[in-house]
């Protein structure tokens, strides 16, 4: 009984002594020093150390501050965590325990500690130099060995991210600064073609719908848009008050929201939506196309002909085209001059249009009635052009062709479009699906690789970057990346941009809704941030998750 006591007492001096010791420990390690420095050998770039406490995750700006005065402006690139070995400790603990040991069993009251801190050590680039009241570049003369850091403020990091003299479109909220420095977007930058993605549930849609929003307040650029969703048929409608300022972290008031009102309204009125019977609201507006309006290979892929394979058909396709009188014609006038002709190849060519059934499309338009193809030449500040409601994803290839294939054959007018091809997966895929797809793909193509010296610029959105033929993405240099967990799509498209760094391209799996990395000539450096304030009312929406509501308890 009297040896139980005495392990009792040593089990409980041991714990009082032991249960002490990790609080000992955490107060010695933090007698560690952790300095926050920073050093540049080529004055464009820096090495950093910073404790963990120290908000800077990738991405953030920090100021750098040398001893003989100079001020620089930074983004970290990159950032680790590794553990610093301090020096050894000794701690004694009672020996007197040893007293009440049974014999043969000893003690050992002399215990070794090595002091350990965690911290953050990285990379970065020096954005520029603060010279009276501004930046300045910075060249080699200003590396320097030992630097203050800290995050920098948020008037260090709009003044760096503001420009005057050319437009810029506030399009949100800049991410890991101070929440009122904004994400501008030069307007310039839209003279390259763009590149937007993000996987279902991002925000991507939203974020179009600002940027497009903001070039048609802040520019005369001109809009086509392809819109396969119906996300943008009512572009021309200004949401509520309370709905637009549901959207963003700086509210409106009622007097700027009847201004920008006044404003959106005046810009409404260059707006043209056209959308397929029975959704269109004025007819002269009704997207359909006019037969003749295609190139002529692009006709002879609507019926399934190949002039090298069907040579006889073709053949006489041509002679029936060229009996019709003037340069406008429909497919019923192509049938009818078809049957005109005696000929077996005629009558095989017949028998081609009745069996594919492309004559009965509600995308065909008579002779005499408006088209796309004169929508297209008319004076329009925006053009929606709504293919999401078309029958078949043959007439929404064919759509696509004769948009860009005018606008193609008429570059050398030189006017100024943005060309918005939304979920372009399905315009200009890396494999086509036929022929017809295949022809919208090659006009994407051309526009892609010499389109910009014409004023023809690409604005591309879609959920899956590796399904867009690669003679286009490979020419955007703008690039909007938004949420993407699929490990492969963010691979595909670290391999094409190299406007950000790939450690900023990582971090979108961990966007919230409408976060985003931006890269490339819209902005003065890559930058994240956060889509907000959209103005205009959404078309296409999901469908409501009411399924989702908790069911009531039924008897």
């Amino acid at each position: 009984m009297e040896s139980k006591d005495k392990l009792q007492k040593i089990q409980i001096s041991a714990v009082e002594q032991l249960g002490a010791l990790p609080k000992i420990l955490k107060e010695l390690q933090e007698l560690v020093p952790l300095l926050s420095v920073a050093y540049s050998t080529d004055g464009r770039t820096f090495g950093y150390e910073a404790p963990l406490s120290m908000s800077i995750p990738v991405g953030s700006y920090v100021a750098l501050s040398v001893q003989n005065g100079g001020e620089y402006l930074g983004q970290v690139v990159t950032k680790e965590v590794s553990i610093r070995q301090g020096a050894e400790i000794g701690l004694e603990l009672d020996p007197s325990l040893n007293a009440l040991l049974p014999q043969g069993i000893h003690f050992s009251s002399s215990h070794t500690y090595p002091l350990q801190r965690r911290y953050a050590h990285g990379s970065g680039v020096i954005l520029g130099k603060l010279e009276n009241d501004g930046y300045v570049p910075t060249t080699s003369e200003d590396s320097f060995q030992s630097a203050d850091l800290t995050p920098a403020t948020g008037r260090l990091v709009a003044q760096y991210l503001s420009r005057e003299g050319r437009a810029s479109l506030d399009v949100g909220r800049a991410l890991y600064t101070d929440e009122r420095v904004r994400a501008a977007l030069r307007a310039e930058g839209f003279d390259r073609h763009t590149f937007l993605c993000g996987q279902s549930g991002s925000g991507k849609t939203f974020a179009l719908g600002v940027i497009l929003e903001r070039l048609l307040l802040e520019t005369d650029l001109r809009i086509v848009i392809l819109d396969p969703n119906s996300d943008f048929v009512r572009l021309d409608r200004i949401r509520p008050l309370a709905d637009v300022n549901r959207t963003t972290s700086s509210e409106l008031s009622p007097e700027s929201y009847e201004e920008l009102q006044e404003r959106y309204r005046r810009i409404a009125r260059g707006i043209e939506i056209v959308r397929p019977s029975p959704y269109a609201e004025v007819p002269s507006k009704l997207l359909r196309i006019r037969f003749s309006d295609l190139e002529r290979h692009e006709q002879g892929l609507v019926l399934g002909m190949d002039p090298l394979r069907d040579r006889e058909e073709f053949n006489a396709y041509w002679r029936a085209i060229e009996g019709l009188s003037g340069e406008r014609y429909s497919l019923s006038e192509v049938k009818e001059a078809v049957v005109r002709q005696f000929s077996e190849e005629a009558r095989q060519l017949g028998l081609r249009i009745e069996n594919l059934g492309v004559a009965d499309w509600s995308l065909w338009c008579s002779a005499d009635e408006p088209s796309l193809i004169d929508v297209l030449e008319e004076d329009w500040r925006c053009l929606v052009i709504d293919s999401g409601t078309l029958a078949s994803p043959a007439e929404q290839s064919i759509v696509a062709a004769a948009v860009l294939g005018h606008l193609w054959r008429h570059r050398h007018e030189r006017r100024p479009v943005l060309i918005v091809a939304d979920e372009a997966h399905n315009i200009c895929p890396q494999e086509p699906a036929d022929d017809l797809e295949a022809a919208a793909t090659g006009h994407a193509i051309k526009i892609a690789g010499e389109g910009r010296k014409f004023g023809l610029y690409l604005l591309v959105s879609t959920q899956r970057p590796g399904k867009i033929h690669a003679n286009v993405l490979s020419q955007c240099d703008n690039l909007v990346l938004m949420k993407m967990n699929s490990a492969s799509d963010l691979a595909h498209v670290s391999q094409i941009f190299s406007q950000a760094p790939a450690t900023f391209l990582d971090q979108s799996p961990h966007f919230a809704q409408g976060e985003c990395v931006l890269a490339g000539k819209l902005v003065r450096n890559p930058t994240f941030g956060d889509f907000e304030g959209r103005f205009s009312e959404e078309g296409g929406t999901d469908v409501p998750t009411t399924w989702a509501t908790p069911r009531k308890n039924q008897a």
